[in-house]
């Protein structure tokens, strides 16, 4: 197995197995932290794919990451405002949630080949950020956030898929 991915394969494996056994245990016995542990084996797994997507692909060698990190600065000061109960806290947030979904917009642009995966993460942003603003802002529940982690459980399998194919996954 390649040993880039190693790890990050794992992870999800493990967190996919605590997720399992915490759902077949809620279908035989009542137990009321089932759906806690449930929800931790997916958050493992997903993250573990995110992460592997992240190192893997072409966005952290691009100038849109340098941008992109004084962003994440920006919506760290936003937090931090609101934190501390300063003015503005709430609007630095939102500008720095949209100038990430513009950022990666326009590194996606300007790729030169563009894949199904580049699309599924485009769209994973897009709805990751933007749902992350519409529940930040209270206009809609955490339930929505089932649409993005949907979208990148197709990605973490897209990428998989491709790898498994070109024999750079499991050597």
């Amino acid at each position: 197995m390649n040993a880039k991915n190693y790890n990050y394969v794992v992870l999800i494996i493990i967190g996919l197995v605590i997720a399992l056994i915490s759902f077949l245990v809620s279908k035989f016995k009542y137990s009321p932290n089932t759906e806690f542990w449930t929800n931790i084996g997916l958050a493992i797994s997903e993250f573990s794919g995110f992460i592997m997507l992240i190192r893997n692909g072409t966005f952290i060698r691009t100038k849109y990451f340098r941008v992109f990190k004084g962003v994440f600065a920006i919506i760290l000061i936003g937090a931090l405002f609101k934190i501390l109960h300063y003015p503005y806290g709430n609007e630095i947030i939102v500008v720095g949630f949209a100038f990430a979904v513009l950022i990666y917009f326009f590194s996606f642009l300007n790729k030169p080949i563009r894949k199904r995966l580049d699309y599924l993460k485009l769209f994973w942003v897009v709805v990751a950020y933007t749902g992350g603003i519409l529940r930040f802002l209270h206009i809609i529940n955490d339930d929505y956030q089932i649409l993005s982690s949907a979208i990148m459980w197709l990605a973490i399998i897209d990428y998989m898929k491709m790898e498994r194919q070109k024999r750079r996954l499991f050597d």
